[in-house]
């Protein structure tokens, strides 16, 4: 552990302990406190209602789970334009990518393992639409009416997958008077985004519609010093969204969505090399830049994403209430990338996939004086194909290199069918005192057709690897149950104390780099979650300070090791454990000032990995350690931290506005975020982690007085900090993928 994150966490140990130890004197003091400065005045601070629980709109601190809310204004704030910049504000949330694809953790619940034949730890869910891969999870925001961000296990209402938490976007509702905006930015590295909105009736009082479109480029963000390759890491992408609310009768609300996201850029792909390799100087001069890199080869990546769906609400009393969402998406992606982060065009590796998924849910929500809930039935089916195709040359540069061409490709074909009831209920025992029972059971199936060859070419002609093809037709099925407990306690109309037992479950899979029967599949992973949390306001609602301690029990962890280009390891973990504090706070001393923060305390170990796998590029680093077993290969990472799991972050935001004489407004924003050290290996080496560091932003805006202009500076990461927010050792040596530099700009908003 780093020496500044051992002073922190040395510093609250004890209050960890006692809190996590359910010290309940401790929290009823709060909300009993909170109690006695319960006030009827006006409450300054927003207040953001989410449809968390399925069962209708509820306050954030009406709703006892932990979720961090964010109101289309908060967005636009913040210039918050995809998932990836949400993690700074929400406790406990990383947000890391492979190639173009999402690797989302919270908690330290999460997965690198985005390939085919695998899912996410964190599902994505956009207007009740599972986002079923993770290259549509960084799709760009549009008419966005709030997100909210589910923290912990939420397998009963949302199902497979949901094991660390869920990501819910909600679209703004096509409106029944004409309106609309449309947005400038522009910034440095040449960005340039449009967007615009479009929303009013067709027919008024019944059938409305909205359109939206966005587009976004920028020159790229590392400039590529070796010959032959290309600066990486641009953006030039797309797309457009629509909706139509058609309400023929009282009780009747149906909305149809459709949208399309389309791009092709430069990926970036772990391509900052972390520590010097043999013959590389190009790469070794620019280790800990987060503007050069020196990939000897073109980089590129095509990205077509879109969907249609339909929501369907139907009133049968003003009581009860059955709800349909039916969608079809469809997902294509290909990318051409270097995989040894050097200029010496050692390996390269083609990857496509194309997904096409249809999902069905019915529910019927209940709404009664003394019960709310909701019960319905799931069913998801989608079929993935995808291309592996690596490549590795011979160099005598690299020691490593084998004496021909060596050609891996793998073009699996697989098929999942999952089918779900599910039940969650609210009884308010007394009027203060809730009860909360929920159900879901899950059963699924995973097929998958694997031809998986290699071999090596010479000028005299082709040699097939002894054992290839490796042709399989594998099926397994899985299924998991996931019960939730839950009881809270009104304290009063400003406090809540809340504690809940929940279960979450993760999808087995199917490994599409496997080139044996025995490694061809790997089991369901799940979750027990112990939780208790106080959601308390003061002073007439102008503090609101909400704290949650969580528990967690992880058995089978899913673990993925990239051992070499072409060579994927997925194996379950035999337990892990994770325990933590959240602290959220917000507070309005005056109707121009308003502070918001938090703080994260984060434990989450494996308590038994004897035998994790080791990236090839990883051995000269622990094979040294009495944890590495050199006859097998492995490491015994017991003990050692999860990936992507600091253990202490902290956020602080500080916003001034300003009334001017004509009614026209101003606004300045200032933001701080750190985080401790964090590991992207079950080995914890420190050449794949990155240690502290701290990111600022700040933001400038110009409202007019009639609401119809606005002008805003921004500015991220002014600092211009170099920071690794993932890391391989699948290539010649450990390398990382470095997160934005300092970007700024200006941003013209016109609504109408």
């Amino acid at each position: 552990m780093d020496h500044d994150a051992r002073n922190v966490l040395s510093s609250h140990k004890s209050a960890i302990t006692r809190f996590l130890r359910v010290d309940i004197g401790v929290l009823l003091l709060l909300t009993l406190q909170a109690a006695a400065a319960d006030s009827s005045g006006t409450n300054d601070l927003e207040e953001i209602v989410v449809t968390a629980q399925k069962t209708g709109a509820a306050s954030v601190q009406k709703t006892p789970i932990a979720v961090s809310a964010f109101s289309s204004a908060d967005l636009k704030n913040t210039l918050t334009t995809d998932i990836k910049d949400l993690a700074l504000a929400t406790p406990n949330l990383s947000i890391s990518q492979v190639g173009s694809s999402a690797a989302i953790y919270i908690r330290g619940v999460g997965t690198n393992n985005i390939f085919v034949g695998s899912d996410p730890d964190v599902t994505t869910q956009v207007d009740g639409v599972y986002m079923a891969r993770p290259n549509a999870q960084f799709n760009d925001f549009l008419d966005v009416d709030r997100v909210e961000v589910l923290r912990g296990p939420q397998g009963t209402l949302y199902g497979r997958n949901a094991v660390g938490g869920t990501i819910n976007v909600i679209s703004k509702q096509p409106s029944d008077t004409f309106v609309g905006q449309q947005e400038l930015t522009v910034g440095n590295f040449a960005m340039v985004q449009e967007q615009a909105y479009v929303s009013g009736p067709l027919i008024p009082g019944t059938l409305q519609a909205s359109f939206a479109i966005n587009y976004l480029r920028h020159d790229a963000y590392q400039q590529n010093i070796a010959p032959g390759g290309n600066d990486i890491d641009n953006a030039n992408h797309g797309g457009f969204r629509g909706q139509l609310r058609w309400a023929p009768a009282e009780n009747i609300d149906a909305t149809t969505r459709f949208d399309w996201t389309a791009g092709r850029e430069n990926v970036e792909n772990d391509d900052n090399l972390l520590a010097p390799v043999a013959n590389a100087p190009l790469a070794n001069s620019v280790i800990g830049s987060n503007s050069k890199v020196a990939v000897g080869l073109p980089q590129h990546g095509t990205t077509n994403d879109w969907g249609i769906s339909e929501d369907i609400d139907w009133h049968l009393n003003s009581n009860l209430m059955l709800k349909s969402i039916t969608a079809y998406r469809n997902n294509h992606f290909d990318e051409l990338i270097g995989t040894d982060a050097t200029e010496l065009k050692f390996s390269s590796i083609i990857e496509e996939e194309l997904e096409r998924e249809t999902t069905q849910e019915f529910n019927l929500q209940a709404n009664y004086t003394n019960f709310e809930g909701v019960a319905g039935l799931y069913y998801f089916h989608d079929t993935d194909q995808a291309l592996a195709y690596l490549v590795e040359t011979p160099s005598p540069l690299v020691p490593s290199s084998p004496p021909g061409t060596f050609i891996a490709q793998a073009t699996p074909a697989i098929s999942s069918d999952a089918e779900a009831a599910f039940a969650q209920g609210t009884y308010h025992v007394t009027p203060t005192v809730d009860v909360t029972l929920g159900y879901r059971y899950t059963l699924e199936r995973k097929h998958m057709d694997q031809d998986f060859a290699k071999s090596l070419i010479f000028p005299s002609g082709p040699f097939e690897i002894p054992g290839y093809p490796f042709i399989a037709h594998l099926s397994r099925d899985f299924h998991g149950s996931t019960p939730k407990f839950g009881i809270d306690w009104n304290v009063s109309n400003d406090a809540m104390l809340y504690f809940s037992v929940t279960r979450g479950y993760k999808s087995g899979g199917l490994n599409y780099g496997a080139d044996t029967l025995a490694a061809a599949s790997f089991e369901p992973e799940t979750i027990t979650s112990y939780e208790l949390g106080a959601k308390t306001q003061w002073f007439d609602h102008r503090l609101r300070l909400n704290v949650t301690g969580f528990k967690y029990d992880y058995k089978n962890l899913q673990v993925e090791s990239l051992i070499s280009p072409a060579v994927v390891a997925i194996g379950n973990a035999a337990t892990a454990t994770a325990k933590g504090l959240e602290v959220e706070i917000s507070a309005k001393p005056t109707p121009n000032w308003q502070f918001t923060g938090n703080l994260t305390l984060l434990d989450a170990t494996y308590s038994s990995f004897p035998d994790a796998a080791v990236a090839a590029g990883l051995v000269p680093y622990v094979e040294s350690l009495p944890q590495y077993n050199a006859t097998t290969g492995t490491f015994n990472a017991s003990g050692n931290r999860l990936s992507a799991a600091p253990r202490v972050t902290t956020f602080l935001a500080m916003q001034r506005s300003w009334d001017l004489n004509r009614g026209d407004s101003i606004y300045a924003r200032a933001e701080y975020y750190w985080q401790g050290r964090v590991y992207y290996d079950p080995t914890n080496v420190d050449v794949q982690s990155q240690g502290p560091y701290g990111l600022i932003n700040a933001f400038v805006g110009y409202n007019t007085a009639n609401g119809l202009w606005r002008v805003q500076l921004w500015g991220k990461n002014l600092a211009d900090k170099s920071y690794v927010i993932s890391a391989v050792a699948n290539g010649l040596g450990p390398s990382g993928l470095v997160g934005a530099p300092r970007t700024f700009g200006v941003r013209l908003t016109r609504n109408f």
